[in-house]
Order: C-alpha cells, then structure tokens, then sequence
C-alpha cells in the first residue's frame, strides 16, 4: 500500500459538512439581497407609487415577506386589469377611434406583461429559497446522521479492504479443527498487474466511467439515483462508484438505510484520500461477486472466475473474456453460464448481451477501437465455457460439520431477532420473517471469520463412528432399488441400509459429548441423531406413564395394575384394545416394576388412562425438551406405548432421560460452548438452562425401576456383551412392525442412546426377525453395546463406571404383602365379607410421601369389580390356600428335617456308642493278651534251671 495521501492534521469530515452549509446560507442571503434592491419596479400610469410600500425593499424583512408583497403588488395589477376590461364593455356601443384601440391594446399588454413577469420572478425567487431550504435541511440531516461515527484509521481501513479471507471455522472439544465453514464461495486474491488491462479498462468502463476523475463519489450521480428512487422511477441508473461499492462490500454492513448510505459517501471519500486509484480497483476486483463457476460454488474475485468460467489466469484473459467477466458483478445470479450443480445453462442470452453492453461502454470510453469492439462482438464466447467439474471432498466429519453449522446459525439468528424484540413464537409463526433471520444468520457465520468452538470429543466421535462402520452390516439387510431422478430425468441405482443414530450427552450439564449421524453421509446426509422424528415405542413409558404417575402418588414400584383384556374408546372414536407384546394378556395383577422391567404394554396403558383423568402427562415431556409430538395425541391412549404421527428425536429422547438420571431436573443440551469473532471478542457462550421436572424421589424411583430392566428385564442382556461394569438404568423400545428399535440407558454422568431402522424414503422396509440377522431387539442391544465398550476404550472416565444413583433423603424402603404391594390387613369386602389380607412379604423403595398404607378391596389399579371380586374370593382363597399348604409343607419339611436330623444324630450317636464300646473290649483284650504273655515270660524265667 502507498501512503496515505491526507495527513489527519485537516478539519475533520462533520467539521468540512458545518462550514460548507455556513457558506451556502450565506450565500443564499446575499443573492436574496442583491435580488431585491435591484428589482424592478413598474412604473405604469394606473398605478400610483403608494401601492409599493417601503416594507417591501426593508432589509429587516424576511424573505417570505418580501415574497407575500410581490404576490400583493401582482394582484392589484390582475384588480386594474379587470377594472378596464369592465369599463370597456361598458362603452362597446361607442365610437372608438383606432388610435384609442391601439392605446388601449398597449395598455392590456403592458399589464399583463408585468403581471407575467412577476409571478415568474416569484417562482424563481421561491425555487431559490426552496433550494436554500432543502439543501440546508439535507445537510443538517447528513450530518446529523454521521456525527456519533468514528471515522476508521487508515490501518483499519487497510485491514479491512485487504481482509478478503473471513471464513469461519469449527472445531472440537479440543480446539481441533472440524473444518472451515463453506461460504460457497471460491475465492484467489491476485495483484492488479496479475489481472488482464482489458477486464481492468472492461471494470471501469461499466461500472464507474468516471472512476480516475472522481475523489470517491459522483454528486450528479448520487443525486439521480435520489431523484430515481423518490420518484419510483423504473429506470435505475446507480449512483455508487466503484470506491463505494468497495466500502459497501468491506467496511459496512448490508442494512439499507439512509444513515448507512451516508456513512458509504464519506467514507468513500475518506479512502480516496488514504488509497490509490490501482490500490482500490485491485481491491475492487478481488472482492466482487461474479456468479457461479464449473463446480458450481459462488465465485468472488477474477481470478476465480477466470479459472472457474474459462480455466484460464486473469492475466491470459482475451477482450471478450473480460468483458463477459466485467458485466457480472451488476446481477451475477443472472448472468453466470453456470447453475448450482456447475451444469451449463440452455440460455445464455442474458450474459452474451451484458458482454456485448460492456464492450460497446468499453468502446464508448475510448479503452477499444472501433476493430477490436467488432472482433470482440464476432467472437463464439460459448466454446470457452469449460465442462461442469466435481468438487471432491471428504465426508468423515460431514454430519459434525452439519450439525454444528446448523446450531451456530440458529444461536446467531436467535439473536438477531431477540435484539429485535422478537420472540421464537414470532418467527414460527412467520415463514417470511423466519427466512429473512435466517439468511442473515447464515451469512453472518459464513462470512464473519467466526471462531466457533463444539462440545464433541473428536477421539469418542471417532471410535463411534469406526463402530458404525464395523457392525453397521450386522444391523439389518440393505435394499436396493431403481428410483427415477427428476433432475437428471434418468433412473438411478440407489440402496437403503438400515440407519442409526445415537447421542452421547452428559447428564448434569447436557452437554453433547458425541453421536452418531447415520451410516454412510455419501448415501443420505439425513442426521438421524438430531433431525429425524421417530416413533419412540416403549421407551416413552418411562418419561410419559411411570415418573409422573409416581410424581402424582397415582403408583409405587410396587402398585399392583391389572394384566387383563379391556378396550378402550379413542377421542378419534376407534376401539382399541391393547395386547402386550407377542399378543399375549397374563389376565394377573403385576406390580408397576414388574410391568416396567417386562414392558408390559396393558399395565402401562391403565395407569395412562388413569392420569389422564386429573392431568395431562404430556406437560411433564415438553418440560424435558420433546416438543415434536402434537398437543393433541396426548389424549390418545396409543401414545403410552409409544403410538404417535410424528415422534421425538434422538437428541430429545437423551435428553429426556439424562432428566432422570439428573435427579429430575432437565438441562437443555447443547453443542456449542462459544463463539468468537475475527478479533477475539465474545459472540456467544453458552449459558446452562435447566427445568425441574420430576422430584428427587420420583428420578430415583423411576431410575431404579430402570435398574431392574437393564439387570432383570427386556435390557439385561447387554450384560453380555459389556466388558465393563457400570450402574446403568435403561429402557428398550420397538415401535410397531418393528420400524423403530430402541435402547437408552443412563450411568449417573452420562446417558447413551441407539436408534435403528429404515429410513423408507422410496418404499417402506421393516428390521425382520426372519431376515437371518437374529432378533432385532438383540441387535441394537449388541450395537448399543460395542458403542459403550468404544467409549469406555477411549476414556474410561467419561461413562462415570465408577459412580452409582444415590438415594435421596425421602426415599425408604418398606415392607408389604407380595401380592397386593401394600401393608397386611383386614377389611370388609363389598358383599360383607371379613377379609383378612396377609401372606408372603417383599421389601420395596418408596417416596416417603407416599407410603404404603393398609390393603383394601380396591388394591389393584384398573381392575373391574368382577376382576376384584374373583380374585378376592377365588383367587385370593387359593392363594391362601396355596401359601397355607406351602406354610405346611415348609413345616413338614423342617419336622421332616428335624426328625431324620435326630434320627441321624441318635444313629450317630448309637454308631459312636459302639464304635467306642468295640474299642473298649479291643484294648482290654489286648491288656489282656499282653498280660498272658508277659506271665508266660516269668514262668519261662523261673523255670530254667
């Protein structure tokens, strides 16, 4: 760059704008004064001198005085006139000699001569003063509009015309680049002698003649573009030079207001100061947009469209080359050959024609002579265009890539119609206003050189996704189909694998730790994990039936609900009655646990229709983020088992069961932790928002009632897959037809969710139990599984193993009838019968704020009273029975026992009586042997001689 040409030592910009509107007031003043000692004054004989008074030549008058008088004084002349024109009519019968006529023809022509004159002197003299007017209230207005701003240095005008580069970037975790954001645009800064001197002379010639005259701005310009745009005018000329146009791109933003077209001149005027002419056209040609290339990306800088159009350098560029490049930047989505898929348009009239206006403008400014301007006229441009070219990129990190750009717009867009004192209901009720914030948002993070910094550990998402890629085949056949492409007009081979998605989310702070976006991004670039709404199946009941029927009182973990056929009437009119799974009903009372664990569908839709009675359990699922199911299917008892039109996500469901794992309290989650600009400063940082939901005791009652489905239940076999140990609390889940298979479990830090199913884009597809990849169920608890073990490979510490749910204060346990989940007692029954409830019992958790009282006769919820009366007196008898003959057989075991044990011990003791009376006599007769032989040792002694 040059020096600047301007020191900063001058009057400043508002400084120059005061005196030059100090000078023209001045100015006006004195034509005014020298106007009115000079007018002239007629001197007719039918007016006397005294009807021009002296307050009119008065100095002191004002201006609209002077201009009233003048008004006064045309009149009196109009009053004279119509005074004759009466007095002729009057004498029309008499003799008029020709010489009176003429006098009096002379006369009527020398008044309205001067009346003529001077409602024309007037109107001259009202222009004037109108001018004076308007032109000092324009000032003031200009200047009023520029005098809080803080005119740029030239090193920040520097950085700004030369910081072409503003990308955005993403990064993980830990700050390891996920990729720049795509602006869309291609872009190569060159030098100008590297730009060929027909596109500079092409450049000048259309979009700004005047562009080596002109000190940053062309007044008549900007006043024509005024007058254009007041008066409506179709016809739009323009009024920005390229210095504008410049500043326009790089020092302000898009807004369009009055203030900012004032900013624009000034400072336009500002950087002619500081800038060369070279140094603001290489700016210029570097920075604007010209359409689309090849590959069919946006385009900025000639040098990109050089290579992007004709494969060539902006240096090799030929006339006709130039000037179709030069005439892009007026409409460039107009004139490009390309479209957004890089293909080559059918009609390129519109951009031949503009290069034909360019070279004739080119021609007309004397930069090509009249043989060069035909040649480039007659020259095949079409044959230059190049053929559409695939951009190749890497798609390893694509679905971080799109859900991390997706978050940062909407963080940025909700900003932008916060400041604006927009709410989010406003904008979802708007599509227009929603597509306005949206594409602002969109540029802002493309454009801005944002810094934007994710939760996902990039070693976890990687272990993941080499999971998905290593048992993705194992989750299910792939299908193949031909599909006819409505764009191409041709048919295409397409497959369709069975998809996934899961998110890994930290439970306290709802941070988004990793996930899994789907199989394959070259095959769908749909994010199963944070996009696609699903049927939930079973894995619904907890969220929606148990945690707020236990937040009610309505069940413990021990209530007993009634297993038993009954149908129901649907708000839509259908009957429907409810089957557990392989169409089975166990026609028994089952406790909330056991229902729970087992995910029995009947036990569950009776406690749902028992809520809806005096609440709306669907409040309680919005407060914990799902807010994709419609307001009305919450009345729908089919919903208890999972049965909706649109479902949650993948994200919404993890983060509705990372609630519960959280003691109740929901903290919304998020993917992105901050955002900085180009400079550093703060965009954003995220700010944790959390909801109770459930109480403490509700969290750890439904958690651990999901403790017995992951150890005892439908989720227990993950333990054999697991090669670690961790407290985990769980829910599987099957949507009907086995379209949706779930798993979701939670460990006291974190919370891991698995979808599996088709996506059914071009025909509808199942997960089969006979499609030889084993029970579906089972493989998503083998895929969930292998998703954990890669987890806990990377960083053992982030699943929390080591960690188990602590109970909190109020929750107890306490002891009841097995049978019934409440306290042994007696009562009368409804037919007058004495019923004494009693038998064997269990220990089970409760809130100490529901407590189990006594049993009555309507222990078990949505049982009818035939179902009560048969199990009271039939059931209940035998159960009696049953517990009496079990009672007596246990003691007729232990007498049985007891009596062989005596029978065994008096045996023993019998066995040891003569084991020990045989030893007895064996040692007495061996004394009594050893006795005999050492008296025959004696004899033998005394016998010798």
């Amino acid at each position: 760059m040059n020096d600047p040409q301007n020191n900063n030592n001058g009057p400043s910009i508002k400084e120059k704008i005061i005196m030059s509107y100090k000078h023209l007031k001045d100015a006006v003043k004195t034509k005014w004064l020298h106007f009115k000692n000079n007018r002239l004054i007629k001197k007719d004989s039918t007016l006397s001198t005294e009807e021009v008074t002296h307050d009119e030549a008065s100095p002191n008058k004002s201006p609209l005085n002077a201009l009233k008088m003048t008004f006064v004084n045309a009149w009196t002349k109009w009053r004279v006139y119509f005074t004759e024109l009466r007095a002729k009519q009057q004498l029309k019968n008499e003799h008029i000699s020709p010489q009176d006529r003429r006098k009096k023809l002379f006369f009527r022509f020398n008044v309205g001569y001067g009346v003529l004159k001077n409602l024309f002197l007037s109107f001259i003299l009202f222009l004037l003063i109108s001018g004076a007017l308007f032109a000092g209230v324009g000032l003031g207005y200009f200047a009023y509009l520029v005098s809080n701003e803080q005119p740029p240095t030239y090193e920040e005008m520097q950085n700004d015309i030369g910081n072409l580069e503003q990308v955005s970037n993403m990064y993980f975790a830990d700050s390891t680049p996920i990729g720049q954001l795509k602006t869309d645009l291609n872009r190569k800064v060159v030098p100008l002698h590297e730009i060929s001197k027909d596109l500079q002379h092409a450049i000048v010639a259309t979009e700004d003649e005047y562009f080596y005259k002109h000190h940053g701005v062309v007044p008549k310009a900007v006043a024509r573009a005024l007058i254009q745009e007041f008066t409506g005018s179709s016809m739009q000329t323009g009024g920005s030079t390229l210095t504008q146009q410049l500043v326009k791109q790089q020092l302000l933003t898009s807004e369009v207001s009055f203030k900012r077209k004032a900013n624009e001149i000034l400072l336009a005027y500002r950087l002619e100061n500081y800038f060369t002419k070279d140094e603001i056209l290489e700016a210029y040609l570097n920075v604007s947009s010209f359409g689309r290339n090849s590959s069919g990306q946006n385009i900025a800088g000639v040098e990109a469209a050089a290579m992007g159009i004709f494969d060539i350098h902006a240096s090799e560029l030929n006339l006709a080359q130039s000037a179709f490049i030069a005439g892009l930047p007026q409409s460039p989505s107009m004139y490009t050959p390309y479209n957004q898929f890089g293909e080559l348009r059918q009609n390129l009239t519109a951009g031949t024609e503009r290069k034909n206006t360019v070279l004739f403008r080119m021609y007309r400014e004397n930069f090509i002579t009249k043989k060069e301007y035909d040649e480039a006229l007659a020259y095949d441009l079409v044959k230059d265009f190049i053929s559409p070219t695939e951009d190749i990129e890497d798609h390893h990190y694509s679905y971080v890539y799109n859900a991390v750009e997706k978050e940062a717009r909407r963080i940025i867009m909700k900003q932008m119609y916060t400041a604006d004192k927009l709410t989010d209901a406003d904008i979802e009720a708007n599509d227009n206003l929603y597509n306005v914030y949206y594409k602002r948002a969109d540029f802002e993070i493309r454009q801005k050189g944002y810094e934007i910094h994710s939760t996902i550990n990039k070693n976890v998402y990687d272990a993941m996704a080499e999971t998905v890629q290593e048992y993705g085949d194992s989750l299910g056949q792939t299908y193949h189909a031909t599909v006819y492409n409505e764009v191409t007009g041709e048919n295409e081979e397409i497959q369709e694998p069975v998809q996934t998605g899961s998110v890994l989310m930290d439970n306290q702070t709802g941070k988004v730790i990793s996930f899994v976006g789907g199989r394959d991004f070259d095959i769908t670039q749909v994010d199963h994990a944070f996009d696609t709404q699903r049927q939930p199946g079973s894995t619904i009941k907890p969220l929606l039936v148990y945690a707020p029927a236990l937040e009610s009182g309505l069940i413990t973990p021990a209530t007993m609900i009634a297993d038993t056929s009954f149908t129901f009437t649907q708000p839509n009119g259908e009957i429907w009655a409810p089957k557990n799974y392989g169409g089975t009903i166990s026609g028994k009372f089952v406790s909330a646990r056991d229902a729970l664990k087992r995910s029995a569908n009947v036990p569950t839709v009776q406690i749902y229709n028992e809520l809806l009675k005096n609440s709306n359990p669907g409040d309680y699922l919005k407060k914990m983020g799902i807010q994709s199911i419609n307001s009305s299917e919450y009345g729908n008892l089919s919903l208890s088992l999972g049965g909706t039109d649109t479902g949650p996500t993948v994200l919404e469901q993890t983060n509705a069961f990372a609630t519960l794992a959280n003691g109740g309290t929901y903290t919304k989650s998020y993917l992105i932790d901050s955002i900085t600009d180009k400079k550093g400063n703060s965009i954003y940082q995220h700010e944790t928002t959390t909801t109770p939901v459930f109480s403490p005791q509700t969290a750890y009652l439904t958690t651990d009632m999901m403790r017995s489905v992951v150890n005892e239940g439908t989720g227990s076999s993950i333990h054999n897959y697991l090669n670690f140990t961790a407290d985990w609390a769980g829910k599987t889940g099957t949507s009907q037809n086995f379209r949706d298979i779930w798993f979701i479990a939670s460990t006291p830090q974190v919370t891991l969710s698995s979808w599996i199913g088709y996506d059914n884009q071009y025909s509808s597809h199942e997960l089969s139990q006979t499609d030889g990849y084993g029970d579906t169920s089972l493989r998503n608890l083998r895929y969930w599984s292998k998703l954990a073990n890669a987890i806990n490979r990377v960083d053992s510490t982030i699943l929390g193993t080591e960690k188990s749910f602590n109970r909190p204060a109020g929750v107890t346990y306490s002891s009841v009838l097995d049978t019934t989940g409440m306290k042994p007692s007696t009562f009368t029954a409804p037919n007058g019968s004495s019923i004494t409830a009693s038998g064997a019992m269990i220990s089970e958790l409760f809130n100490s704020k529901y407590l189990p009282t006594a049993t009555n006769y309507h222990f078990a919820l949505g049982a009818n009273s035939s179902e009560l009366y048969k199990y009271w007196f039939e059931t209940y008898v035998k159960i009696q029975e049953e517990d009496q003959k079990k009672k007596k057989a246990e003691e007729e075991k232990v007498e049985k026992e007891k009596a062989e044990k005596e029978k065994t011990d008096k045996e023993k003791a019998e066995k040891e009586k003569k084991e020990k009376e045989k030893e007895t006599k064996e040692k007495e007769k061996e004394a009594e042997e050893t006795e005999t032989k050492q008296n025959e040792d004696v004899l033998e002694i005394k016998t010798v001689p």
